[in-house]
């Protein structure tokens, strides 16, 4: 474990060390990601103040799922966004490179590359949390736990992108469904009551997306039952290691691309 904390260490050496290299283009894009949500939230306002609820959701309570899922999916993208790669190790060869080192692989992919413009994103939705939690008077304990909520099913958004690189690994990198976790993101930012019922049961039990934003929303802010907060993390948990358990066992059937 210890040996593990110093290669993550290293790596957050080496990759913050690449991105300052380019100076000014790693700040205007995290300027730019700030901007494009400030865009976001202005166009929420606009609907509001054509459409004042949708199905019962006030304009305070949409963009509190809107932050809540852009805070979690902020933080998938500054650590995990690497896994979108997995298609391109594959073809070029380079997840052979992976599989040889002593090195948990998926750690390995995890920590080579970091996304400089998730920064940005990751402090405007933040600061978006902090201002409703300030306006609505929300208890400081409650705020900690929409936090570590967060940081918990941005692990439901690397397992979808797993899912979808598995796909490269049977395919030996000729097909990549990884891309799809940013349409899966666009179901997070809704309340749930906005799907049919159907849908409904597929984003809380089979792709549990509900569990991002829409359920924190409204059983840990909107009701204050905290504990909420306890399973949210299990089941975030709960799915990640499922799809690890699968991400093993499709290391165990790939096949080099030979290139």
């Amino acid at each position: 474990m210890t040996r593990y904390a110093r290669l993550l260490l290293t790596y957050f050496k080496i990759n913050f060390k690449s991105l300052a290299i380019y100076d000014f283009d790693f700040y205007f894009s995290i300027v730019g990601m700030m901007i494009q949500n400030l865009i976001n939230v202005a166009a929420l306002r606009f609907l509001y103040l054509l459409v004042p609820t949708i199905q019962g959701y006030t304009f305070t309570e949409l963009l509190t799922t809107y932050a809540i899922a852009s805070t979690s999916f902020a933080i998938f993208r500054c650590f995990f966004i690497n896994t979108l790669n997995i298609a391109d190790y594959v073809r070029k060869g380079k997840f052979d490179g992976l599989l040889v080192k002593p090195v948990n692989p998926l750690f390995q992919l995890l920590n080579e590359s970091f996304d400089e413009d998730a920064w940005g994103d990751l402090a405007i939705s933040v600061l978006i949390l902090t201002t409703i939690a300030f306006s609505s008077h929300m208890p400081l304990l409650i705020f900690l736990l929409v936090l570590l909520m967060c940081c918990a099913t941005s692990l439901i958004f690397l397992s979808l992108t797993l899912l979808g690189g598995m796909v490269s690994l049977l395919s030996q990198g000729l097909a990549d469904l990884s891309e799809t976790v940013y349409d899966f993101f666009e179901f997070s930012k809704y309340p749930l009551s906005i799907y049919n019922t159907p849908l409904k049961m597929i984003l809380t039990w089979f792709l549990p997306l509900g569990w991002v934003a829409a359920i924190p929303q409204s059983t840990v802010i909107n009701d204050g039952r905290w504990y909420f907060a306890i399973l949210v993390v299990g089941i975030s948990v709960a799915f990640f290691t499922l799809v690890y358990q699968l991400w093993r066992l499709f290391l165990v059937k790939y096949q080099s691309s030979g290139t």
